[in-house]
């Protein structure tokens, strides 16, 4: 009977020993042989400790459930199912025997094959120690300790000290925010103030800025603290990664924050500089930067997902084709908007004519050029309509044209009008905003007047100063002609009978006088 007892005893161990060592023939068995008896129903640390190549039996079991927390803490999900089950397994980067669980996540950590068994490689036992300390700088069962006399009992899966770190955490996490969001918002004033505020008086939106800071501080300090709650881990894996999503978008948001704070610096500098390029280009560029912003956001959210962002490119890359062929004038208006930043036709802020359109321009987009017209509507024009019409750009003119005929009554004498245009040309000439190129001449004999033209360039770029200009002449021209007693002829037709017996002849009595004289006593 004891022989039996012996012989049975000798087969147990030699078959235990056998199923041990098979279940390690490849990686796939060796990470279920971790996990599976870290489980809390198959709790047996000293059979998942197998899976660790270590001489010493306690070392082996401090590693695996180290590892396991780590995984855990991180809320890494192992993909079991994608783990090779493969012996021979090779590595296609490497060309050895090695597979890593998390390639991007963490490729300090990977298996080997070792004799004919495959175990966590011993590279990467430091590294378990270092991840470990990392994720609990506190220690794993740090909440533990406090928080399980008040309850042990399970609620839907979870042990009751469980749910009550839960809620201490978020009153912490609500502490947090408020007290980092009154220390940084006086620090954030005090360095702007010191660097740039006094000098620029920029509009920088402090509140808003400080909290997106606050609130970043506070959710990475969460993942560590959602790590101490020993949660399983399907409950562990979505609160990281939720968190990790979070911080995402908040990082977009002061990134977005911090641009707009770095446009106030380009735009305060463009306005004081002469060319108006810079004022044109900079909203291209703020687009662009805030595209990029969202795109960034968008692919590490998608890879944070585990969603294969090469294959999802590949496919947008042959959508796109289809798109393109479908959307042929946004592909023209892009084209025509490149033309116009090389060639540069105008600048924001120059009035432009095209066809019946006409206004200022506001602002130079991807698809369209919006023009403010003189009623202050908007109206936004293609680029590619542009790029391919006549365009007057009035904004590029160096003088402003000033042109009238001047019409005087036909029954002036001759020295009258030399004197007239004489006085003219002595405005001109005395005007400090009028160019030296001007053209004051009798220039034709009209139905029912005398006609001078009188053109000359105003010295100014603004069209308000331009009206003021003109309006000032005209008065100086009214001055003059009732000085010398000019009349200024209109439309009419009259029928003069110049002697009627018993009347008074109508053609005006022009007294002699000395018109130079009266020119000298007007003008100087």
């Amino acid at each position: 009977m004891i022989k039996y007892i012996y012989l049975f005893l000798i087969v147990f161990i030699f078959n235990n020993y056998i199923i041990s060592q098979s279940n390690l023939k490849s990686p796939f068995k060796c990470v279920t042989n971790h996990l599976n008896y870290l489980n809390e129903k198959d709790y047996n640390p000293s059979q998942a400790s197998k899976s660790f190549f270590v001489p010493d039996s306690t070392k082996a079991v401090d590693y695996a459930i180290k590892l396991k927390k780590v995984f855990d803490g991180l809320g890494l999900f192992v993909p079991v199912n994608r783990i090779s089950d493969k012996p021979n397994y090779i590595d296609s980067l490497s060309g050895k025997n090695k597979f890593v669980i998390f390639p991007h996540k963490l490729p300090e950590i990977y298996l080997e094959k070792i004799d004919s068994n495959w175990y966590y490689s011993p590279n990467c036992y430091t590294s378990i120690d270092k991840l470990f300390n990392q994720v609990y700088p506190f220690g794993a069962d740090f909440l533990y300790k406090y928080l399980s006399p008040f309850g042990n009992q399970k609620i839907l899966g979870l042990h009751t000290w469980q749910y009550l770190a839960f809620l201490i955490l978020l009153i912490l996490a609500v502490l947090l925010f408020y007290v980092f969001n009154l220390i940084l918002k006086p620090l954030l004033i005090l360095v702007a103030d010191k660097s740039f505020k006094t000098h620029l008086s920029l509009p920088i939106k402090y509140s808003k800025t400080t909290r997106i800071i606050s609130l970043l501080i506070v959710f990475y300090l969460l993942k560590f603290g959602f790590a101490l709650l020993n949660l399983p881990i399907g409950i562990s894996s979505f609160i990281i990664i939720s968190l990790d999503i979070i911080n995402i978008v908040l990082m977009s948001l002061l990134a977005y924050q911090i641009f707009d704070i770095v446009m106030a610096f380009l735009n305060h500098f463009a306005k004081s500089t002469k060319s108006k390029m810079d004022d044109q280009v900079l909203p291209i560029v703020k687009q662009i930067v805030k595209l990029l912003i969202i795109l960034v956001a968008i692919l590490r959210i998608l890879v944070l997902l585990n969603i294969n962002v090469t294959a999802l490119i590949a496919g947008i890359s042959i959508g796109g084709l289809a798109l393109a062929l479908a959307a042929q004038d946004t592909v023209r208006n892009f084209i025509g908007s490149l033309m116009i930043f090389i060639d540069q036709p105008f600048q924001v802020e120059d009035w432009i004519e095209i066809d019946d359109m006409a206004g200022t321009v506001v602002e130079v987009g991807f698809r369209s050029t919006r023009i403010k017209q003189l009623d202050t509507s908007i109206i936004s024009i293609p680029n590619g309509i542009i790029s391919n019409k006549a365009l007057k750009n009035k904004g590029l003119r160096v003088y402003r044209l000033f042109e009238t005929k001047l019409g005087v009554a036909y029954d002036t004498p001759r020295d009258y009008l030399h004197a007239f245009i004489k006085g003219l040309r002595q405005i001109a000439d005395f005007h400090p905003k009028v160019s030296e190129d001007r053209y004051i001449f009798l220039s034709d004999l009209g139905d029912y007047s005398i006609n001078i033209l009188f053109r000359v360039y105003l010295q100014t770029n603004d069209y308000k100063e331009e009206l003021a200009l003109k309006e000032e002449i005209t008065f100086k021209i009214m001055e003059l002609s009732e000085h010398l007693g000019v009349r200024f002829a209109f439309p009419s037709q009259t029928m003069y009978i110049e002697q009627f017996p018993g009347q008074k002849d109508l053609i005006p009595d022009y007294p002699k006088e000395d018109l130079e004289k009266k020119l000298k006593d007007l003008l100087g």
